[in-house]
């Protein structure tokens, strides 16, 4: 059972930063803030390319943020989540590899190469706005990766993601 106490956020949804931009945020919350955490949903755009939907926390504030994707940003999140600022890695390619997602399920292999680095790993369902969602949960020691899946029935899910 998780005996941490629930934090409240102050959420803020932050548009019109380039990759550099957030990646610098990252660092700069991770050197200033002991707490700073990362929320990690994978996603695929409607054009096939790879981003993170990032919730930022750090002191009372989360901030959320979509993330475009190559190997090194991937790199960097991972790194981050294992280590926090001690992991924090140079990236010299901040541009998007539209590249990453094509010829594979991108979203199961994201998930299989991150499983065995997690600490814990929870499945549960969560409802919003009436629609269903099966929800796998990967907790780090700086963060977690969530993957969800919407879903018709929640009497009918499948173990697997």
């Amino acid at each position: 059972m998780n005996t941490q106490p629930l934090t409240p956020h102050q959420r803020l949804t932050l548009k019109g930063m380039d990759t550099e931009q957030l990646i610098q945020l990252i660092r700069e919350a991770a050197a200033n803030f002991p707490d700073t955490s990362l929320i990690v949903t994978p996603r695929i755009d409607q054009s096939g390319q790879a981003y993170y939907w990032v919730g930022l926390r750090y002191g009372s504030t989360e901030l959320d943020f979509v993330l475009p994707l190559n190997r090194n940003i991937e790199a960097f999140i991972l790194c981050f989540l294992l280590k926090g600022k001690d992991g924090l890695t140079y990236i010299s390619d901040c541009s998007p590899d539209p590249t990453m997602t094509r010829g594979i399920n991108w979203l199961q292999y994201h998930h299989y190469r991150h499983l065995e680095y997690a600490q814990e790993i929870r499945d549960y369902i969560r409802y919003s706005k009436g629609r269903t969602f099966r929800n796998r949960k990967l907790t780090f020691p700086f963060g977690s990766i969530v993957y969800s899946q919407e879903i018709e029935n929640a009497l009918s899910v499948n173990r697997t993601i």
